[in-house]
């Protein structure tokens, strides 16, 4: 497992959606609702594997972190409050709770859990510095930790927040066993809903339980099965059939899809009012041709957002101009963008020398062609559509765009290596942007294979180290405006959209759905189910 990829699996972290078949049923029999989800679960873990990314998408109904993230604000979660005095954390935990397998939730676990994920995936965490820094791990009593830090570090309740540190029994390590990656039995977590073996087939289908012993208060329904459809078009059939009450996420739902489904008066559509992600298109600085500066500025003029966004995006997204939102912490920084603009497109591709044009209107330099290779995640089909617009639009001012899609490990290897012009490569949403976005950019992985071919790399993993050893706002501060700037002048980032969330829902299953602050989260104890029919697994 590469360290960017585990990146990308949190920043992909916790997508939902539910598929089922129901039908009415006597009163008083189990509430359960079933969904549409494009990828199978690998491992039940917090982790995951590279091609295991679905049951990432669940896991924090799981295995619960010590913080979590509300507007913005740190709150607690299985620990209710916490005091930092320069290089200390101490925590002070929530007191009776207890996991799935019966194992008490206390200070020794969280230690536990900490020392091995230092020992067991420590390599792939070194720009989560919320736990790779941590000198020592100190148990004080029984419902109170202390984390012990190299350095004061600023960024540790929001990097403590991520799914991946979800918190597992100690039972889960008995004998030297490494869970990560590996665990295809019964969860153990303490959060509100747990996942037994014998109720999945795998590839298929994964039933999940309400955890009885939950320290929370009683909400959603009683289960919920995640049925696996890797097709968008089949998904989408299955929720116009009634096969599936729910699909969540705007990475498996694209807008054509609801503009089919909009006559259909038995389905219900909701958007967040929250902006979640960045729609980024990275270019590879690094090849043969995107060396070229004028090149990457050239593409940074030829497309046209705003069309994307009325036709792809139907409307339903923001244009993004820079590639986190002002009001992303630390990212109010003032950059002039690249408006729209075909002919001064054409002028930097003829100042570079591509003077010439074949027969299809694509430049010609020196006898080659302006083609390019563009690289996509397969299981996200806006990602395709967005490309395909790209491509017509690349193709008016002369550039030919090949786009292949592949499945996640796939993509990410052939990323590392280099094998790509272009790749969607989005942000991966607040509280993880924007500083584990950009610290990742020093690992293995797209952001760091790209910018080899800057000038400016050496410098560039320099602010993005000294942001995270020092707690000096304006230090910090700083060194974000130069990363920043330098890649938005640079042109190695398209950002194309400010992404929100989505959801289709039958209402006469689910009379409401509440957004979790979250990226790629579906709260499934904030769904509201209609409590005028009943209803059972059939």
């Amino acid at each position: 497992m590469n360290k960017r990829m585990v990146s990308i699996l949190l920043s992909l972290a916790v997508l939902f959606s539910f598929a089922g078949c129901q039908s009415q049923k006597q009163a008083n029999r189990e509430k359960s609702i079933t969904v549409g989800e494009s990828v199978a679960f690998a491992s039940y873990d917090p982790i995951g594997i590279m091609d295991g990314q679905g049951f990432i998408r669940y896991s924090p109904l799981v295995y619960e972190t010590l913080i979590r993230y509300e507007n913005g604000e740190a709150k607690p979660c299985l620990a209710e409050s916490w005091q930092n005095d320069g290089t200390t954390w101490t925590f002070h935990l929530k007191k009776d709770v207890s996991f799935t397998d019966g194992s008490p939730f206390n200070a020794e676990t969280v230690q536990l859990n900490i020392e091995k994920l230092q020992e067991f995936v420590g390599d792939y965490f070194g720009y989560y510095g919320a736990v790779s820094r941590i000198t020592s791990v100190q148990v004080m009593d029984e419902s109170t930790v202390r984390f012990v830090y190299d350095a004061p570090y600023y960024a540790v309740l929001q990097e403590l927040s991520a799914s991946s540190f979800g918190l597992l029994s100690p039972k889960m390590f008995e004998n030297g066993n490494n869970p990560y990656g590996s665990t295809l039995e019964d969860t153990a977590g303490t959060g509100p809903f747990e996942l037994k073996a014998k109720n999945t087939i795998a590839g298929q289908s994964y039933t999940f339980t309400k955890n009885a012993t939950w320290h929370g208060a009683e909400s959603g329904p009683d289960s919920f099965t995640v049925k696996i459809i890797p097709d968008a078009d089949s998904r989408m059939m299955a929720l116009q059939s009634g096969e599936i009450d729910l699909l969540f996420g705007s990475y498996q739902i694209t807008y054509d899809m609801l503009s089919q489904l909009e006559s259909n008066s038995r389905l219900e559509t909701i958007f967040s009012d929250n902006l979640y992600i960045t729609r980024n298109i990275l270019l590879n600085a690094s090849g043969a041709v995107l060396s070229d500066h004028n090149v990457r500025k050239a593409i940074q003029h030829g497309i046209d957002k705003e069309q994307i966004i009325a036709t792809v995006l139907h409307g339903e997204e923001l244009k993004a101009d820079t590639l986190f939102t002002k009001e992303t912490p630390n990212c109010d920084v003032e950059l002039n963008s690249y408006d729209y603009n075909p002919k001064q497109a054409i002028s930097l591709l003829e100042t570079s020398g591509w003077t010439k044009t074949n027969a299809q209107g694509i430049r010609i330099k020196e006898g080659q062609t302006l083609h390019l290779q563009a690289i996509y995640q397969s299981e996200k089909p806006v990602d395709e559509q967005i490309l395909m617009a790209l491509k017509g639009q690349l193709a008016e001012i002369g550039i030919d765009l090949s786009i292949q899609g592949y499945e996640t490990m796939t993509w990410f290897e052939k990323g590392t290596l280099g094998e790509f012009d272009l790749s969607v490569n989005d942000t991966y949403g607040f509280p993880q942007d924007p500083h584990v976005f950009l610290t990742a950019m020093m690992d293995d992985g797209l952001d760091k294979t790209s910018q080899q071919g800057l000038s400016q790399k050496t410098e560039i993993d320099s602010h993005i180290a000294n942001m995270m050893q020092t707690v000096d706002a304006a230090v910090i501060q700083e060194d974000y405006r130069y990363v920043l700037t330098t890649l938005h002048k640079e042109a190695v980032n398209v950002p194309v959209s400010y992404a929100k969330e989505m959801a289709i829902y039958n209402p006469e299953v689910i009379s409401g759905i509440t957004f979790d602050d979250r990226p790629f989260t579906l709260d499934v104890t904030r769904i509201v189910l209609n409590r005028g029919i009943s209803w059972s697994k059939v």
